[in-house]
């Protein structure tokens, strides 16, 4: 018997929407999936099986859009009890529903119903903006349904785009990072050093830690790094 894992199932779900237009991430602001088209925002929660988690998971989304899905396996039978069950429940709660076809040599996902609430406008909630701005701040994507590792968050990403710039140069000010494509809270990042990356060396020029060195060698193969990498080379 095969085993899956939820990350199984971003990969085509995130195939389904890029067909479609929407520009899409994983693991944005808690949301497994998180959707964006023509300034609407879907949200997708990702299990191996329908269950109160999951549901409620899904509601708790629907304080930041209407646009809210679950995504579960595909049943063997669409016309299964259970399956008939759940389609009625999520019409009443008003989410979505998305199967993936795991069990497939050519997994791939279905919308099988939208979420009924999406008949309706409201304004844009704060929480929407939020994820809508890290989903713009991300180049490099980390897949939906992915735990125990570090998540890529838009801010991780400016910090690892500075210190492969300062890896690459040398110690730097953030005037010249900012001359070199930082963005403009670069002196921010430098300040705070949340992840104890950067030291102040000199009046206004930072460089990078051992713990900031180790990072870079220990991910050294990861996407996003061998992107700024090559980028600052």
């Amino acid at each position: 018997m095969n085993k899956f894992s939820e990350t199984d199932m971003y990969d085509p779900i995130k195939t389904l929407l890029t067909t479609q237009g929407f520009i899409v991430r994983g693991e944005v602001k808690g949301c497994d999936i998180a959707a964006v088209k023509d300034g609407e925002l879907w949200v997708i929660e990702m299990k191996l099986s329908a269950n109160i988690t999951l549901i409620y998971q899904a509601m708790e989304r629907q304080t930041a859009t209407p646009h809210v899905f679950i995504a579960i396996p595909r049943p063997r039978r669409t016309n299964e009890k259970t399956f008939r069950a759940l389609k009625k429940l999520l019409k009443k709660l008003e989410i979505g529903l998305i199967t993936v076809a795991l069990d497939s040599p050519v997994k791939h996902a279905e919308i099988i119903s939208f979420p009924e609430s999406t008949k309706r406008s409201r304004k844009e909630t704060q929480k929407a903006t939020s994820i809508k701005r890290e989903i713009n701040g991300r180049t490099v994507d980390t897949p939906g349904g992915t735990t125990k590792t570090a998540i890529n968050t838009a801010y991780r990403e400016r910090c690892i785009k500075i210190a492969c710039l300062i890896e690459k140069n040398g110690p730097l000010s953030a005037k010249k990072l900012k001359q070199m494509g930082c963005e403009s809270d670069t002196y921010n990042i430098l300040r705070s050093n949340n992840y104890n990356w950067f030291k102040k060396i000199a009046v206004g020029t930072y460089d990078i830690t051992e713990i900031c060195k180790n990072y870079l060698e220990d991910n050294k193969n990861t996407a996003l790094i061998t992107h700024y990498r090559t980028q600052s080379a």
